[in-house]
């Protein structure tokens, strides 16, 4: 390049220094650019996937995007320098999800192509000349291609050695006709209760089960599966469960209860509490094939809730609890749920302290029965203090603490579960 340069009368040093300035804009930008970038992969079907694959993926944008920045600003060959972790463990995590590895590449693929667009933004706001702009667009548009294919050609070698481990990972049974029934082909339906024993005409409940222990989840799938055979001993009808493990830190559960309608909540959280480092979420008994996804649909829906609510919500949480089926269904709609609870709390939907002490006050005394002797005992406070608070919200809320009180319970129950995050902008990359 320097000789090229030299010919054009353009100093390399110059063009150097062009190309570091460019890479430090891309730097200052980098928060933004990041979730824009993950907004566009998760535009690839295969890759907008649950809540942990989505955060893993954010951070294995960010870490990409700080590598070519740091090439850039270092002037680092790409034969010095290693794959980001969290690049790495996303294409592992992919691989053990079963996701097409030309969704991966296509990834890579939108990420260069939206680097560039915005060097090139970069580049016509930087006075320095057209030639040495020139020079250095294309000097950087050579360091990320060579990045990108250097990453592509990593990562698809990890995948593929993943996959094929993956393959063979005890527990995870069938995955390919699993996969196939809940998607409603119906025909691998015989193929899977031969390869595994489970029958399909019979209630089913549909279970989650993942670690909430990031850091300790060596041996997740050893308890899970542990888990799977304890609940079938207590509550099974006599076959064995339907276990599949997803990824390193999550399985997907299905226990059959033969002609019994009743729900295992309760089993659930008694087997679970041996393991505290793991989460459950459990779906209704359903019937037969449709009965079998809707369970499993019940179970992934509440997962994202407890996701989301994180050490605000109990270790097992079943879609039949209080209030739990009507948020977890909102909070798959983006920006749905808020909407729905600042409709419902109007003024005490505020993100203030005194509209939350509003919202504690008023969850605590239609918890207690509208009793306000208990409610201040509940919340340490006198009576009268009680009485006054609810009579100021009743004057902000109107007719709402009468005719919607249903609906003021589920809006504050769903506050306690997601805090303030809920009542604020929805966070970008979040569902």
């Amino acid at each position: 390049m320097s000789e090229q340069a030299a010919a054009e009368g353009v100093d390399a040093a110059d063009v150097r220094r062009l190309v570091a300035a460019l890479g430090q804009r891309l730097s200052e930008e980098q928060p933004h650019l990041t979730r824009v970038l993950t907004d566009k992969i998760r535009s690839i079907s295969d890759l907008d996937l649950d809540q942990p694959l989505i955060d893993l993926l954010d951070a294995s944008v960010d870490s990409n995007i700080n590598t070519i920045v740091h090439l850039l600003i270092n002037a680092i060959p790409v034969d010095r320098i290693q794959a980001p972790t969290a690049a790495v463990e996303y294409a592992l995590r992919l691989a053990q999800r079963g996701v097409p590895s030309y969704s991966l590449v296509r990834a890579y693929q939108l990420g260069q192509e939206f680097l560039m667009t915005v060097v090139l933004d970069e580049a016509e706001r930087i006075d320095a000349g057209r030639v040495p702009t020139l020079r250095a667009v294309r000097a950087i548009a050579d360091a990320v291609y060579q990045y990108i294919d250097w990453i592509c050609l990593h990562l698809l070698d990890r995948y593929e050695d993943e996959r094929g481990r993956w393959a063979t990972t005890s527990g995870n049974v069938a995955s390919a006709m699993l996969q196939g029934l809940l998607r409603g082909d119906d025909s691998s339906e015989h193929d899977l209760e031969a390869e595994t024993g489970y029958r399909f005409d019979q209630h089913h409940v549909g279970l989650v089960l993942w670690s909430r222990d990031q850091d300790g989840i060596t041996d997740a799938l050893v308890a899970m599966e542990r888990i799977s055979r304890e609940l079938e001993s207590r509550v099974g009808a006599g076959t064995p469960p339907l276990f599949s493990a997803i990824d390193r830190t999550t399985a997907w559960l299905w226990i059959g209860r033969g002609a019994s309608a009743e729900p295992i909540d309760r089993e659930v959280a008694d087997v679970l509490a041996k393991f505290p480092e793991l989460g459950a979420a459990v779906g209704l008994p359903e019937f037969g094939i449709e009965g079998f996804r809707r369970t499993h649909a019940q179970a992934r829906d509440t997962f994202e809730l407890a996701l989301e609510a994180g050490d605000r919500i109990g270790q097992v949480t079943a879609f039949g609890d209080r209030g739990i089926a009507l948020i977890s269904m909102l909070l798959r709609q983006p920006g749905a749920l808020q909407r729905w609870v600042r409709d419902v709390l109007g003024p005490l939907g505020a993100v203030s302290p005194a509209a939350a002490r509003a919202r504690e006050t008023l969850g605590t005394w239609l918890d207690h029965d509208r009793n306000f002797q208990a409610t201040a005992e509940a919340l340490q406070v006198h009576r009268n203090t009680v009485k006054y608070r609810i009579e100021r919200i009743g004057a902000e809320l109107d007719e709402r603490l009468g005719e919607r009180r249903v609906d003021l319970e589920l809006a504050l129950l769903a506050c306690r579960l997601l805090g303030d995050d809920l009542l604020a902008a929805p966070r970008p990359g979040r569902r």
